[in-house]
């Protein structure tokens, strides 16, 4: 599967819903007053490195260059788009996930205690794994 664009492509579009699912949980969890699921949250987290960074830096290019057909110029910019803000999400996840840790150690929510950094963060998370997912279809199933 690893060696083959379209498998590697569609296993990362899938994960990345299931990263996804996960990451809303230990957050919306914890801002609704539950605890803070630090170690589901680094082990998702340590996936989404692993698995769905490693898709993007390897076959990005690879997959742009092989595509059988040409891809049009708006999937150049959503896909530039697309990188930029899941780096940008994956680097604010870590550091949120950092800040929430610490807090949780001392007794405090960081998701209750920062909601509109809280909303803000869900909202760029799901423009950036929407652009991805569109960006899938674009390639893989567009006309």
């Amino acid at each position: 599967m690893w060696s083959n664009p379209y498998a590697f492509s569609t296993f990362s579009a899938i994960s990345e819903l299931g990263v996804t699912a996960l990451v809303l949980y230990v957050i919306i969890s914890n801002l609704r007053g539950g605890p803070f699921r630090a170690r589901l949250l680094f082990a998702t987290l340590t996936f989404e490195i692993l698995v769905n960074v490693t898709y993007m830096v390897n076959r990005t290019l690879v997959v742009a260059a092989n595509h059988p057909n040409p891809l049009g110029h708006w999937v150049g910019v959503l896909g530039a788009f697309h990188g930029a803000l899941s780096l940008v999400m994956l680097v604010g996840l870590i550091v949120i996930s950092v800040l929430a840790f610490r807090a949780a150690k001392r007794g405090r929510s960081f998701f209750r205690e920062h909601r509109g950094l809280t909303y803000a963060f869900i909202v760029l998370w799901l423009l950036s794994v929407g652009s991805g997912e569109l960006l899938y279809w674009a390639i893989w199933h567009g006309s």
